[in-house]
């Protein structure tokens, strides 16, 4: 009985070839599929990580760049700042010195080309003193300073020897050449140039402590050089300041060194120099060797006993010679006495020459007092 129930089972049937074929390529499509699915997300995640890469490196790099220019010029700024700062004197005197200087300065500055004729000093108020004060913090008047000095010295302002003035024929307008000395750095070339006419910059020797000066040069239609000379009362002298013991050789050494620099600049003015320019010896040999490089030279008249007419006239040179002093004071108001001042000496003696400095207040007041130069030509120096 059990045996016949075995009998009537229906036997399994086995899956067919075509069927077990079916399901493998199921499994391995199913499994390539997978593979690709993966490659691909691993090929995004390198492409996205190697571009962000790329762009942060990019980022890093430009800002990078953006930082070294901006340290270097944060660089440039300290160290035309520390250059300015070496060319500062000793903590002046107490004020009441400083306007004991400016009186003097007024009255005794001019003396020297005329005779026996008087100026009277301006009235300095407290405001004025106040002023004086703050702006003699961080200014040196040198030529100015070294003037008032050797007048102190000597006791009276000395008349220099017979200084040769030009001749214009009647009715022609007086000229008024300004020359701004001890011109150093690119803020100052900046302001020069707002003035509204003509004036000269008086350009310093490179050195480190203001290395651009020959490109500023070239800046500007019409320069000049202002080279350092002996002073005995000034004390910052510049670097290879002139003294009255070099020899010919050191000078001409010193002169072709400044004319490779530029070339093209034939007028030279002295920095200081009070010692220099009073030394009859010392200025015959300067003055010997600049006719022989084509040079002229313009005396600033930072002493009262110039021998320059003296040594120009034996050289049979014209001497160009400081009429007034723009900067006694800092103090805008007598900046614009002075001004005025060069102005009627223009219409005196047909023309003038004054000399300021590149301070703040001086700039300032010669962009903005066009209106005191009536009646007189602005010219260079050369167009004298």
């Amino acid at each position: 009985m059990v045996k016949k129930i075995k009998e009537k089972r229906p036997k399994k049937e086995n899956p067919s070839f075509n069927e077990i074929r079916s399901a493998q390529l199921k499994k391995y499509s199913l499994i390539l599929m997978l593979i690709l699915t993966l490659s691909m997300i691993a090929f995004g995640t390198y492409l996205y990580m190697t571009t962000s890469y790329q762009n942060y490196k990019t980022l890093q790099k430009d800002q990078m760049t953006s930082s070294d220019e901006l340290m270097r010029k944060m660089k440039q700024m300290l160290e035309d700042e520390k250059a300015r700062q070496t060319t500062l004197p000793p903590p002046p005197p107490p004020v009441e010195a400083n306007i004991t200087d400016v009186n003097e300065s007024n009255q005794s500055s001019e003396k020297p080309l005329e005779n026996n004729e008087t100026q009277p000093a301006p009235t300095v108020t407290v405001a004025q003193q106040q002023t004086l004060e703050e702006e003699s913090k961080t200014h040196e008047l040198s030529e100015v300073h070294d003037y008032q000095r050797s007048i102190r010295e000597s006791g009276k302002p000395a008349r220099p020897n017979e200084v040769v003035r030009k001749k214009y024929p009647e009715g022609t307008t007086p000229k008024l050449a300004i020359i701004i000395d001890d011109v150093s750095f690119p803020w100052q070339t900046r302001s020069i140039k707002e003035i509204p006419y003509k004036v000269t910059p008086s350009f310093f020797p490179p050195t480190k402590g203001h290395p651009e000066t020959v490109r500023l040069s070239h800046e500007f239609e019409f320069a000049m050089i202002h080279l350092p000379m002996e002073s005995k009362n000034y004390s910052s002298p510049e670097p290879d300041t002139l003294n009255a013991v070099d020899s010919s050789e050191v000078i001409e050494k010193r002169i072709k060194r400044i004319k490779e620099w530029f070339p093209e600049l034939v007028y030279y003015n002295n920095h200081t120099g009070g010692s220099y320019t009073a030394d009859y010896n010392a200025m015959d040999r300067l003055v010997k060797i600049m006719k022989e490089n084509g040079l002229v030279f313009v005396d600033s008249r930072t002493v009262g006993n110039s021998k320059a007419p003296e040594i120009t006239k034996k050289y049979d040179m014209f001497l160009y010679s400081r009429d007034v002093f723009l900067d006694n004071s800092l103090d805008k108001n007598l900046i614009r006495t002075q001004l005025r001042e060069a102005v009627v000496k223009a219409k005196k003696h047909g023309y003038a020459i004054a000399i300021g400095h590149p301070h703040k207040n001086t700039l300032e007041v010669l962009r903005d007092s066009k209106d005191l130069l009536d009646g007189v030509d602005l010219v260079y120096l050369k167009d004298l």
